[in-house]
């Protein structure tokens, strides 16, 4: 393989009037801080209160104006691709890449592979003004789109050791390191023509020997993973989609592969499965159960359980009798994991209602958990501390004195 010519054929593509063949993703998979929740805009968020039941509202999502930004009507009515992008990039050369995504983020582009690619738009102009600085730019909208796009322009630039030296520019935040290598390996993918094998051989080159993040190589193997399974970056060649590393055996490709790729494989592996029994996650979860190892079985479970997350609509009170599907052994882990979720795509304050709302004999791990993700939230500490404000005490003392003692 020519892999120069085939990286900038990649990179043409996206700017040649073709349709893009693109798969939708399931929020939940994405969970590993790879997704940005998207409310409907008459649905109900829950306000941030110091007191200890925290209460429903109705909220509209701003929306950007047309007449101040007239790149959105291509954008959003346009049948045709190519416009659609070259609209996006003429959004992003007038407001630059900070403005360019939140117009987009506060639009009505669907949160779909559509849109992910229409971003994409956003991250190449990125990288080609802020060279590796411009994962720095990106934020986690739209299925972070950005990062994709920044991370496959700098590989058609230079190369795999481009990927690298990006992702290190995250490393001040581990959420954000986490975020930008899963992105890497989404993109590492899209790059070898959904080549699974090569793909997981470039994360290994790259991530193997990070010592200071050992998480950083399975983050890269699952973000690749994640990729295989729902393709949000194929485009039309005038091909079928390239997806060898696909079957009816609902463990495959985690049996195709060696040990060290278990953990990226599995955490994935139940939303296959999901999609295979039609979205019965009483019939997914028995197959989980027959995995055979138990760490298998419990990656996979993990996976079970954000599932249930976007059947939720947001109404964090319903993770409870959804959870009731995975069966008792399971119960209290996926109540965990989708208090974790939430707070993962932005919905802080309902993970505190889970929380809350727990069973007494978790509640300690819950908590215990959000305020992990409090203290490790790339956000300032004014904002940590209003978030620490809103858990229930003794809680509440425990965020605060964990955030007095972070420097």
């Amino acid at each position: 393989m020519n892999f120069k010519k085939f990286l900038k054929k990649i990179k043409k593509a996206y700017l040649n009037d073709k349709k893009f063949l693109v798969g939708l993703l399931i929020v939940a998979v994405v969970v590993f801080f790879l997704q940005e929740y998207r409310y409907q805009n008459n649905g109900s968020l829950f306000r941030l209160s110091t007191q200890k039941d925290i209460s429903q509202e109705d909220v509209k999502k701003p929306q950007e104006s047309q007449d101040d930004n007239p790149e959105l009507k291509e954008i959003l009515e346009s049948p045709i691709q190519d416009v659609r992008l070259k609209a996006a990039r003429r959004l992003v050369e007038r407001v630059d890449v900070d403005k360019a995504l939140e117009i987009l983020e506060k639009s009505p582009l669907p949160h779909t592979g559509e849109g992910h690619l229409v971003v994409h738009q956003i991250g190449f102009y990125a990288y080609q003004k802020y060279g590796v600085d411009s994962i720095l730019k990106c934020r986690d909208y739209f299925l972070y789109a950005c990062y994709h796009g920044a991370i496959i322009e700098a590989a058609s630039d230079q190369g795999f050791d481009a990927i690298a030296k990006m992702t290190d520019k995250c490393k001040d935040s581990p959420t954000r390191h986490f975020q930008c290598v899963h992105a890497a390996g989404h993109s590492i993918l899209a790059i070898w023509n959904y080549d699974l094998p090569e793909a997981l051989k470039t994360c290994d080159e790259i991530y193997e020997s990070d010592n200071k993040f050992p998480e950083a190589l399975s983050s890269c193997h699952n973000g690749a993973f994640m990729e295989n399974l729902f393709g949000v970056h194929d485009f039309d060649t005038g091909k079928q989609p390239k997806r060898d590393w696909l079957s009816d055996d609902p463990y495959f490709p985690c049996n195709a592969f060696g040990q060290k790729y278990q953990k990226g494989c599995w955490l994935n592996q139940a939303a296959r499965i999901y999609q295979m029994q039609n979205g019965d996650l009483v019939k997914t979860t028995e197959l989980c159960n027959q995995a055979g190892d138990n760490e298998y079985v419990a990656w996979c479970m993990d996976n079970v359980a954000r599932q249930i997350h976007p059947l939720t609509n947001g109404d964090p009170s319903k993770t409870f009798s959804l959870c009731q599907q995975v069966g008792p052994n399971w119960y209290n882990n996926c109540v965990l994991i989708n208090a974790g979720s939430f707070y993962s795509v932005g919905g802080k304050a309902q993970a505190v209602y889970i929380c809350q709302n727990i069973p007494p004999q978790i509640k300690n791990e819950c908590y215990t958990r959000i305020i992990g993700q409090i203290l490790s939230d790339p956000i300032d500490k004014k904002e940590k501390n209003s978030l620490c404000q809103t858990i229930e005490t003794p809680f509440k003392n425990q965020c605060l004195s964990a955030l007095s003692s972070v420097n």
